[in-house]
C-alpha cells in the first residue's frame, strides 16, 4: 500500500483556505487577525525546518496570508 504524504505546500494551501473563510466573516473584514498556534518541540521544529536555516533557532515565527497572521510558538 502506498502512503499518501502531504507536502508542506499542501499544508500552506489549507492555511490559505482557513484565511479565506475568516476574511469572509463580516466582523473580520479589513481587520488584522492573528492566530496563535503553540506547538511541542518536535512539531514546531518539523514546521520551522521548511523555512530559512537562519531562523531555525527562533522560539516563534509568523506566516502571513492575506490579513491573517499565523503565529507559531514553541511550547515551554
Amino acid at each position: 500500500m502506498v502512503e499518501n504524504k502531504e507536502s508542506f505546500g499542501d499544508k500552506l494551501k489549507q492555511l490559505a483556505e482557513v484565511t479565506e473563510v475568516i476574511e469572509n466573516i463580516d466582523i473580520f473584514t479589513k481587520e488584522n487577525v492573528q492566530i496563535k498556534v503553540t506547538l511541542e518541540k518536535e512539531k514546531y521544529n518539523k514546521i520551522l525546518r521548511n523555512f530559512r536555516e537562519v531562523d531555525w533557532g527562533a522560539d516563534k515565527f509568523y506566516i502571513n496570508i492575506g490579513n491573517i497572521s499565523f503565529k507559531f510558538v514553541l511550547k515551554n
